[in-house]
């Protein structure tokens, strides 16, 4: 069991301390900071999202139904080269996969030098925007999902490779994610505001990656649906096969159905990698995608069942042309009132100790 905190200073940037959970905090709720949006992945986490069995069947279904007779490609194909190997497993006729960060190029080189199928795949260091060909792939397959779906920036990537690398009638997998809210109140899932100690080391890398440091967006571990205290809508919807919009606005109306609290939104995917498939539920599956939480009102506010939430949720690219910024707008009405709050989520933005939620977890010397 968790038994308090006690604060930390990053090691890096020592003029931060953070709360850091104390006891065993693997069997109940406790805060990452998220890391799929930033080049800070180690073997750790390649093995964690390995270990993914959920992940794993959704896509081979996908690659069982469409490889056969197809070329491929592979954007951000990762240390081993999964989703290119089983393509290539279901009979693609090639496939090239492409990888950004150069600490996971190397990595996939070594992996490509083991593989039976070096013969008919190529790796490429390169992010998939940046590839200038004139070749047209019959499949796309991917699998730069956030835990909020397009954080990675899917939504730019995967909108430009339907339009400039994919064959008229290729196929996109995963075909589809939506990003879906509901009202819950962090302060009650995690009565001891802490992060996970073995977060750190990615806060010191992530504010090392940006420069500076920010409110990072934050992981809850272990949610269930039962977190949840109102309905859940869409908020993030972002549909491959067509081309993804990258900016956009989109709003949910929550209706409270459990007596609680509220301060912010819990936001989790669901992904169809085959558009006959039943999505992957990162809320009620347990999943390498986490889930997400972002404030919206300062202060925790009581609800009951039939009040409801709006939440306008939009989405911006921001300034390196990638990865989106998102902004919360939020009304929630109650017997008590009408509560409006809001909360702007930067991907490298210098934007720090915005709220009181921020500033309880990061405090400055």
């Amino acid at each position: 069991m968790i038994n308090g905190f006690r604060r930390k200073r990053l090691s890096r940037h020592r003029e931060i301390t953070v709360p850091v959970a104390l006891g065993d905090p693997d069997d109940r709720l406790t805060l990452w900071a998220s890391p799929g949006e930033y080049p800070v992945y180690d073997s750790y986490d390649y093995d964690y999202m390995a270990e993914d069995k959920v992940c794993e069947s959704a896509y081979e279904s996908a690659l069982r139904e469409v490889a056969a007779g197809r070329t491929v490609l592979d954007i951000g194909a990762g240390r081993d080269l999964d989703w290119a190997t089983l393509a290539l497993e279901y009979g693609a006729l090639e496939a090239t996969a492409v990888e950004g960060m150069e600490s996971t190029a190397r990595l996939a080189r070594k992996a490509l030098e083991k593989s039976p199928y070096r013969d008919r795949l190529t790796l490429l260091h390169s992010w998939s925007t940046d590839l200038e060909t004139d070749r047209r792939f019959d499949l796309c397959v991917s699998e730069i999902i956030g835990s909020i779906g397009g954080s990675e920036g899917a939504a730019m990537a995967l909108a430009d490779a339907h339009a400039r690398l994919l064959a008229p009638g290729g196929v996109m997998v995963p075909h589809r994610c939506v990003t879906l809210a509901g009202a819950v109140c962090l302060r009650d899932l995690v009565p001891d505001l802490a992060f996970h100690p073995e977060s750190l080391p990615y806060l010191d890398r992530i504010f090392d990656s940006t420069g500076h440091p920010f409110d990072v967006r934050l992981l809850l571990s272990h949610s269930t649906p039962d977190a949840v205290t109102t309905d859940h809508a869409p908020v993030e919807t972002l549909d491959f096969a067509e081309g993804a919009v990258i900016e956009a606005e989109e709003t949910a109306e929550l209706t409270v159905h459990t007596a609680g609290r509220v301060d912010g939104i819990l936001l989790w995917i669901n992904l169809w990698a085959h558009p006959d498939d039943p999505p992957i539920d990162a809320l009620a599956t347990e999943t390498a995608w986490g889930t997400t939480y972002l404030p919206c009102f300062d202060q925790p506010v009581a609800v009951r069942p039939g009040d409801r939430l709006t939440v306008r949720f939009g989405r911006t690219l921001s300034d390196d042309g990638r990865h989106p910024d998102y902004r919360v707008r939020a009304r929630l009405d109650t017997v008590s009132g009408t509560h409006n709050g809001a909360f702007l989520s930067t991907h490298h933005g210098e934007v720090f100790r915005s709220n009181p939620l921020y500033e309880e977890l990061f405090s400055l010397r």
